[in-house]
């Protein structure tokens, strides 16, 4: 019989060392120590943020005080110039082609290509099914 028997356990002893009442007092006086440590830890943990908070706000006023170096200049500069506007006589030149090969890339624009060839070709029949009809009423 493989089991744990009180008479042959090495870990505790046979006997209580203490009374229950006892051992409930400690294991409050445990339980209020720690609360303690936890609570100081808080407070601890408080003071140090309200100290963070503080330095935060100094630093954000010396920064809104301090003079704006001319490296910050340039991110609110405009980036125009006489050298990079555009000239008024510039006039670009459009290949029709081009264009017409860069939109028919586009599923939308090869969709509605299809439905007005499709269209186009309903209208030149004479007679058109209710569908039909409701396709070229679009």
């Amino acid at each position: 019989m493989a089991g744990h028997l009180a008479k042959e356990c090495q870990s505790l002893p046979f006997l209580r060392l203490q009374s229950v009442a006892e051992e409930r007092a400690q294991r409050q006086a445990r339980r209020a120590e720690t609360e303690k440590q936890f609570e100081a830890r808080k407070a601890e943990n408080e003071n140090k943020c309200a100290e963070f908070e503080s330095r935060k706000a100094a630093w954000e006023a010396r920064q809104a005080a301090r003079p704006r170096k001319e490296t910050d200049k340039w991110d609110s500069d405009s980036a125009y110039t006489e050298s990079t506007v555009p000239s008024s006589g510039f006039v670009d030149e459009v290949d029709t082609a081009e264009v017409e090969s860069r939109a028919s890339m586009d599923k939308k624009v090869r969709k509605l290509a299809k439905v007005l060839r499709e269209i186009c070709k309903l209208e030149e029949c004479e007679q058109l099914e209710i569908l039909q009809a409701a396709k070229v009423a679009r």
